[in-house]
């Protein structure tokens, strides 16, 4: 016959193990729920895009590209023209062939990959540093000159450093997750009425590489 005082023992000791099992389980839950939160909340920063039309000017730009990582590097040309409600971007290969076309429209995002082999980057995050780089993230005001200004948009927490005449650094950094770093964009090369700069580097600290585009010629459309 088992003693009362065992049995209770056992039950009290089968309880907190059970116990334990459960808030083990539980606590998992809940960081796997957090964790899955954590990503929804850096995939929507890192594919915010702006409407097509937030960039007021209709442009047409050539452009050199080259992207550095940890592992490699790569350079090509490209093609940047922004008209009316659609954004499109060519990627040019030899002789100028077209590797690879991007377009943002009213439609969504079309992308076509000629170049026969697999883009290192998805083509949400290529409009996106097109986006953060050449797009108006925070409304223009004639009276700063030379200082520093802060907004909020998309989930992201944008801030510009405003030289004596022109935007001189640009960065982000999601809201929700300030510990993931941020993207800064330093700009260089403006000259008297230019609507863009010659030269401007994207440094991603969410994913670690570098972009180095540089404008060689820009034209109006009308």
């Amino acid at each position: 016959m088992i003693n009362a005082t065992k049995m209770g023992a056992c039950l009290t000791l089968g309880l907190w193990v059970s116990g334990c099992v459960w808030m083990q389980a539980n606590e998992t839950g809940i960081e796997s729920q957090r964790q899955g939160r954590d990503a929804h909340v850096m995939e929507g920063a890192v594919e915010a895009l702006l409407p097509v039309g937030a960039l007021p000017n209709d442009l047409l730009m050539r452009q050199h590209i080259t992207v550095q990582w940890a592992d490699g590097a790569e350079s090509f040309d490209s093609v940047l023209q922004k008209q009316g409600q659609t954004l499109l971007v060519l990627g040019l290969g030899p002789m100028n062939t077209v590797g690879f076309t991007l377009t943002l429209d009213e439609g969504g995002i079309t992308f076509d990959n000629r170049s026969g082999r697999e883009m290192p980057f998805q083509a949400t995050r290529i409009l996106a540093d097109v986006q953060r780089v050449f797009y108006p993230w925070i409304e223009n005001d004639s009276r700063c000159v030379a200082c520093e200004r802060r907004e909020v948009r998309a989930g992201l927490e944008v801030r510009e450093r405003i030289g004596p005449r022109y935007l001189e650094e640009r960065s982000f950094r999601v809201v929700a997750r300030p510990d993931r770093g941020e993207i800064v964009v330093r700009y260089e090369g403006w000259t008297e009425g230019s609507l863009v700069p010659s030269r401007a580097v994207l440094l991603n600290g969410w994913f670690g590489y570098e972009l180095i585009i540089e404008t060689t010629s820009v034209e109006s459309i009308d």
